[in-house]
């Protein structure tokens, strides 16, 4: 079984899967070693610790060298945060997806920002491309209607949900939502499988109870290490002590 196969069935499995999200080598293998079945990275998490704000900031060149250490370091599925494509340009668009493909990802999470139209012939871009070169990429498609507080969000990503799927896409992914239920109309509402970001208000077991399927961390595991790194740094300098590095 390829990886590109490990990953879409990780998605149909009965219960959810967990995924966590890496900015480097060394914090894939950790993730690796901890036992995950796959990892995802994060374009907040890379492009801040390149010294880059989020948003597509980030060269993708710069993108492409660590996903490329990421998978040469790792042995699981890798799916990557591709914001909008790192491009408008259809040609561009499909140069970038083949790059990634290339390093041996399984998936990619493409967003929705610059609006519904836009994202749909990006999509039917990407799925062209793969159907013409006969290759295989799970796509998640992301759709950030909440997060831009669009109006009747809940109406709006249903019906989006339902063009993102007819135009080729394999998964959901719906940021800024943490109304239960609305999380259950979701996925009520179409066949593809729902991927959430889990938090202290939507956690593993309320997920698993609502049907999702991919459970996600985003930038969160980056800023939780980042703050840990932050405090030891304070507590050193503060105690005029290194026993802080080895608490």
């Amino acid at each position: 079984m390829s990886q590109y196969e490990k990953f879409h069935q990780l998605h149909h499995q009965q219960g959810p899967f967990l995924l966590a999200n890496a900015w480097n080598a060394k914090s894939a293998q950790l993730i690796e070693a901890a036992g995950f079945a796959a990892i995802g990275t994060s374009s907040g998490a890379i492009a801040n610790s390149l010294g880059y704000e989020d948003g597509e900031k980030i060269p993708f060149g710069e993108l492409l060298y660590i996903v490329q250490r990421i998978k040469a370091s790792t042995c699981i599925p890798l799916s990557v945060d591709m914001e909008r494509g790192y491009g408008d340009d259809p040609n561009v668009l499909t140069d970038n997806i083949q790059k990634l493909i290339d390093c041996g990802i399984s998936g990619i999470n493409i967003e929705d920002a610059q609006g519904e139209e836009v994202y749909l012939r990006k999509l039917e871009c990407i799925k062209n491309h793969l159907i013409k070169t006969n290759q295989s990429l799970f796509i998640n498609a992301r759709t950030d209607v909440f997060l831009q507080k669009l109006p009747s969000p809940l109406e709006t990503v249903i019906k989006r949900a339902q063009r993102y799927q007819h135009a080729g896409a394999d998964g959901l992914f719906v940021t800024g939502v943490s109304d239960a239920a609305f999380i259950k109309e979701i996925i009520a509402s179409t066949s593809l499988p729902l991927n959430m970001v889990g938090s202290p208000n939507l956690s593993v077991e309320t997920l698993t109870s609502l049907g999702v399927k991919r459970i996600s961390m985003a930038v969160f595991l980056y800023r939780a290490t980042y703050n840990q790194l932050e405090k030891i740094s304070r507590n050193i300098k503060a105690e005029k002590s290194f026993s802080p590095l080895f608490c």
